[in-house]
């Protein structure tokens, strides 16, 4: 146990000033004090509280040693306020602090023995100063270890070097709320907007995928040095990410860099029946029933005389199923082209059609197995629309899951015998948005997690919590099944953000639908004023602020609520290795969806 005689004075010695702090009957005496390390102040405060608390219980103190005080105390300090019976002080916040004895007691003076006068004529006196790291350590940690931007660099093993003087440029079309992207753009004094397209545009935003524009993106090196253990710390600290490598590039900003807000490639999981052939691959490689997860699938390529086709219809005779929904399996955003129907002979019309897609590319369908028992909001059906950001950084792959989202319901009562009526069954705004009920029953058709959550606790008296993270997995599946494929020529730096949509049966088992590219930006209601301007800014702060920081002299970003959880992390170095099943996009590129 600790024991002390008395302290009149602490004197706590901050980064400009001196302050003085009278603590009532907390006397500390330590006769051999030369120096002792301490990490944070709250941490000596605490260790004060301690002997005053011991020598309420102790009438005759024991003689003091060295060994009383521990010589390092855990980390991290924390900044509070310490009250005491006079004044009330503010303690600055360090990461290491030493303690220096100013004077000293004889070794074989014992405290209880001092005469009171003795003691009150000597002043024992500390100073607190802020312990430097060595110059190695100094140079190699971060400038602000608040800095969000950083972290991010150093967690895809960049350190990114600001420049005195730099301008970005940015080109963003006016579709999808592209008016938002260039509202938080611009907050950033360091980027200019362009009203088109220019060749030296260092980040290019648009609704679709310009495949063009992937051959003008550089490729770059930089020299490498080696992770300090401090560094590695922050880094984990600040965004709970193990530095496992011990190289990191050194990167000098500049505005030659040039980024895309599409993974090439992003049609792996974008594509209806592209993202059928790579889940139903994940699921069969690590022996799980893919339709477990995602409804009975068949992809009918070649009419009623493709083998699929015979699959299917001896399937759905066999167990007497009749009611499907069919899409096309390719270019079907916004509900185009989706068919809900209730018999066999149905399917077998709509298959039959022998069309061309304007490109030229001959129309396949995605013939699913309808969830005929879906569970319900207030007797109407909905689906979850959820987020994934994935950025490509450095040969980094990361995958990042948006941690709230918002239910879309339909205008009208669910009814399986009416397969007509496309508000019944299909929850997507473009469709919905048409209805003579739209936004009757909740603003924009849209209820918060928040909400539902409520709801279903109440009517079914399920937790809402654990399907999210069924949903969270089921997003992680998507990303292993489709990572290898996902930018194939493996460019220096990529990014895109994704719109995930699932739905909920009656026994309350999630199913992932479909992954949706450009994914709906407008805000139509408050909930999504709110959502959507977080999400966006959250996506500019882990995708773009990285790459493109301030000039040195600019005032920083202000803090804000990081939303995004990273769910999946590897390196990404070779080309692609096994060959996936759909090996190009049938997707029309060219298309001008800006209006």
């Amino acid at each position: 146990m600790y024991n002390y005689n008395e302290l009149d004075q602490l004197v706590i010695k901050g980064s400009t000033r001196f302050q003085e702090v009278n603590f009532n009957q907390a006397r500390l005496f330590q006769p051999k004090l030369n120096i002792i390390k301490l990490k944070g102040f709250q941490q000596l405060v605490d260790l004060i509280k301690q002997q005053e608390s011991f020598s309420k219980h102790n009438q005759i103190p024991q003689i003091n040693t060295q060994k009383n005080l521990p010589s390092i105390l855990p980390y991290p300090p924390k900044a509070e306020l310490i009250t005491t019976s006079k004044k009330e002080i503010s303690i600055r916040k360090y990461s290491e602090t030493r303690v220096y004895g100013r004077k000293s007691f004889t070794e074989t003076a014992e405290p209880h023995s001092l005469e009171p006068r003795r003691i009150n004529t000597i002043r024992n006196k500390f100073a607190i100063k802020k312990a430097l790291p060595n110059k190695q350590e100094e140079q190699n940690m971060f400038e602000n270890p608040s800095d969000f931007a950083t972290i991010i660099s150093f967690s895809n093993l960049l350190m990114i070097i600001p420049q005195e003087k730099i301008v970005y440029k940015a080109f963003i079309t006016k579709g999808n709320n592209g008016q938002l992207v260039r509202q938080l753009l611009k907050s950033r004094s360091w980027w200019i907007l362009l009203d088109s397209p220019q060749i030296d545009v260092n980040l290019y935003w648009t609704q679709l995928r310009k495949q063009g524009f992937y051959k003008d993106l550089i490729t770059l090196t930089g020299n490498q040095s080696t992770f300090t253990k401090a560094q590695k710390k922050q880094v984990y600290e600040k965004f709970k990410l193990k530095l496992e490598d011990e190289k990191y590039t050194n990167f000098v900003s500049s505005n030659i860099l040039r980024v895309h807000n599409h993974l090439e490639g992003n049609f792996q999981i974008s594509n209806k029946k592209a993202l059928y052939y790579n889940m139903k691959s994940y699921y069969e490689s690590i022996g799980q029933d893919p339709f477990k997860f995602i409804p009975l699938t068949f992809h009918i390529q070649d009419g009623i005389k493709d083998p699929v086709y015979q699959q299917f219809e001896e399937y759905a005779r066999r167990n007497n199923i009749n009611v499907w929904i069919i899409k096309p399996g390719e270019q079907s955003n916004r509900g185009n082209g989706i068919e809900v129907v209730n018999s066999i002979s149905q399917v077998k019309r709509l298959v039959s059609y022998r069309e061309l897609h304007s490109n030229g590319v001959k129309k396949t369908f995605i013939v699913q197995q309808y969830i005929n028992k879906p569970l319900l909001y207030n007797k109407r059906k909905f689906d979850i629309r959820c987020f994934m950001l994935i950025t490509c950084i450095n040969h980094q792959f990361k995958a990042y899951w948006y941690q709230e989202g918002y239910i879309r319901t339909s205008c009208k009562e669910f009814n399986l015998d009416d397969t007509d009526c496309k508000y019944t069954h299909l929850t997507n705004d473009a469709v919905q948005k048409y209805s003579k009920n739209y936004g009757k029953y909740e603003t924009g058709n849209k209820v918060s997690f928040n909400d539902f959550s409520k709801y279903v606790q109440e009517i079914y008296n399920l937790n809402f919590n654990n399907t999210i993270e069924q949903l969270k997995s089921l997003c992680t599946d998507i990303v292993k099944a489709s990572y290898q494929h996902l930018d194939p020529n493996r460019h220096f730096y990529t990014f895109e953000l994704f719109g995930l949509d699932f739905m909920i049966d009656s026994e309350f088992k999630p199913w992932l639908i479909e992954v949706n590219t450009n994914p709906c930006l407008e805000t139509c209601c408050p909930l999504l004023s709110r959502l959507i301007n977080h999400l966006v800014e959250n996506t500019i702060r882990i995708a773009i602020d990285p790459m493109y920081p301030p000039p040195t002299k600019k005032k920083p970003l202000p803090e804000f609520k990081n939303n995004f959880e990273l769910i999946f992390y590897t390196s990404l170095k070779e080309q692609c290795g096994k060959l996936p099943e759909i090996q190009q996009d049938d997707d029309d590129l060219d298309v001008d969806d800006d209006n």
